[in-house]
This record gives structure tokens, C-alpha cells and sequence, in this order.
């Protein structure tokens, strides 16, 4: 049952905002989607969360809000605002930055050929996540083709991409980080695509066969496994009941809000298209078990501020795409 909770005139500018609060037949489980109010009465604070999962996806190489033109939500800027309000909130907490799949621009033009644009989108994407302190990206194919257009022009493409079925440069099988008293291992997996949209120089495997083993060796190093899934919301279900995973990450252009719910006993969440929302994923956890999960849907709107380094990298890749997109469609 959605529950509309409307704040009262009365209350401080601070925690004016409307919150839609979605319940789950799990009593651990909770949902709560966030719509409005200053930065500050967005943020969760006090709960004891033991690990927070901050998650989106689907940018597709775009540091800037969506083009929406009504209420345009999302851009990295804000992103980092709100968590970095959420940490001010919450003094050691214990977080990572996750992204589902599609970060980066595949984009081709009329001839068949890679887009003059794209490179230099996908360049300043990279600066963005990097300057963001991304743990852990989940590389598609569309990502591999994103970090081609890169490579072909002479640039790099340092980021923590993972994936559990594809291999190429600079992605791992999965990371290993240490956050609080946890080790939390992270993997992704995604569909192949289709055959003559392979980029040369990555292999992609069906994430059924491929997963399995490297999610085995993952669970033996860490405490909390995180599946980052694009687009396999089935393998990742069959993965989850082998008790493969501790968290699902679902990222398929989902707009809808709704709440968390259990696959065996893995927490599984769905992604925000284009990271218009926010996920902030809360978890209990003990002896390397979720006991609770409240799943945060932040709207990303103008009411959110802008983080100041990123949003000098956004204003730089604005001047520089504008250029080169003037004399693209000039032509």
C-alpha cells in the first residue's frame, strides 16, 4: 500500500518535504521515495545503517540533469551534493557509489561510424565518475564501446568497471573494498548484445555460465556480495536463489518507484533510468547476513545543490561538447 505523508505547514523550511512511504510483506524490508525539501531534511540520518549503497545508472556519458522539460532531475553534481550531505549527516558512514550498467555513450552516426561527439562525452564522463570516487561501475556492451571511443583518440579510461562476463582493458571480474567493519565484494553482469556490436578488444560471455564461478570465489573473500544486474533480471534471480548474492542491483529503465524485496534471502532493488533518482540503500548486516534494508529514492531536482568540483567538470564539458556539436550539425 503507497502512503502519501504531506508535511505540515508548521514545520521548519528544513523538513518541508512529501515523503511516499511503501511497505513490504518482509518486515525488514521498507521503502521510501523522497520528492522534495531542502538537501539537508532529505538525508537519513541516525539509523546505525552497518553499509549504505549509493546506486544508479543509465547516463549514458551525460554529466548534466535530463533533458526533461518539465522538473529535469538527475546530473552527477547534485548526485555528489546529496551524498556528500548525507556523509556530513552520518560521520563515518560507511558507503560505497555504485553504478548498474550504461554509463558511458555508444552513440554512432548516419555513416555507421562513431560519432565525433561521443569521444569527447564519454572523456568528460570518466573525469566526472573519477572525481566522484566511484567504487565499482558495471561495464556493458555499450560501455565497452563507450571506453573504445576513448581509447581510439588517444585517452584514458581509469575506472573501476567490473564485470563478471565481460573482459577487455581495464575491467576486473569484481572488487574487493573495505568499508567500515565490512569487506564487500561487487560484480556485475549484463547481456551480450548483439554479434556485430562487439567492440573489438573485449570478449562478452553469457552471464548464466560465466557468474556463477566468479561469484563463488567473490563469497569466500568478503561479507556482502553486490550484483550489479543491466538488463538480466532472470540470470540474476536464478543466481540469487544459489545464494550466490547478498544484494541485487536491477538496472533495466525502471521509472516506477517500489520497494525492496527478497529473492532467497538476497535484497533486491531497482535502479532509476538515467539516475533521475537517487538510491541510497541502507543495510543492516550481521555475521555477513542483511538483517534490514530501507531503499531511498532521492529525486534529484533543482531543489538539490550542485557539488562545486563536479559541477567545474560538467560547466567545462558543456563548453567543449557545445563546439564540437555546433560544427557536427552544421554540416
Amino acid at each position: 500500500m503507497l502512503l502519501l505523508m504531506l508535511a505540515c505547514a508548521s514545520r521548519a523550511p528544513q523538513e518541508a518535504l512529501i515523503l511516499h512511504a511503501q511497505g513490504s510483506a518482509d518486515p525488514t524490508l521498507s521503502g521510501l521515495l523522497v520528492v522534495e525539501g531542502a538537501v539537508e531534511s532529505r538525508v537519513a540520518a541516525g539509523d546505525e545503517a552497518d553499509l549504505v549503497l549509493f546506486y544508479g545508472g543509465e547516463e549514458r556519458g551525460s554529466l548534466e540533469p535530463c533533458g526533461c522539460p518539465k522538473r529535469p532531475r538527475g546530473g552527477m553534481s547534485r548526485l555528489m551534493a546529496y551524498v556528500e550531505a548525507s556523509r556530513a549527516a552520518n560521520p563515518g558512514q560507511a558507503d560505497l557509489i555504485l553504478n548498474g550498467g550504461y554509463w558511458l555513450e555508444d552513440a554512432m552516426g548516419l555513416d555507421g561510424q562513431t560519432r565525433p561527439d561521443t569521444p569527447v562525452m564519454n572523456r568528460w564522463m570518466i573525469a566526472g565518475l573519477q572525481q566522484a570516487g566511484y567504487a565499482a561501475l558495471n561495464l556493458t556492451h555499450n560501455d565497452a564501446a563507450g571506453i573504445s571511443s576513448v581509447l581510439a583518440v588517444g585517452g584514458e579510461a581509469d575506472v573501476p568497471a567490473v564485470s563478471a562476463n565481460v573482459t577487455g582493458p581495464g575491467i576486473a571480474a569484481y572488487r574487493i573494498m573495505t568499508v567500515g567493519e565490512l569487506r564487500v565484494g561487487i560484480t556485475g553482469i549484463s547481456p551480450p548484445g548483439l554479434t556485430w556490436q562487439q567492440t573489438p578488444g573485449f570478449e562478452t560471455q553469457d552471464p548464466g555460465r560465466a557468474a556463477p564461478a566468479v561469484l563463488k570465489a567473490l563469497s569466500e573473500q568478503v561479507d556482502v556480495v553486490v550484483l550489479l544486474a543491466y538488463q538480466t533480471s532472470d540470470v540474476a534471480r536464478r543466481l540469487a536463489q544459489k545464494g550466490l548474492v547478498d544484494v541485487v542491483i536491477d538496472t533495466n529503465l525502471h521509472r516506477e518507484f517500489s520497494a525492496p524485496f527478497r529473492v532467497a534471502d538476497a535484497v533486491w532493488v531497482r535502479s532509476h533510468i538515467q539516475t533521475m533518482r537517487l538510491g541510497e540503500l541502507r543495510l543492516g548486516v550481521v555475521d555477513g547476513q542483511v538483517t534490514w534494508a530501507m531503499d531511498r529514492k532521492i529525486d534529484l531536482d533543482d531543489e538539490i545543490p550542485s557539488s562545486p568540483d563536479v559541477m567545474a567538470i560538467t560547466a567545462l564539458a558543456r563548453e567543449e561538447l557545445d563546439t564540437i556539436q555546433r560544427e557536427i550539425y552544421r554540416r
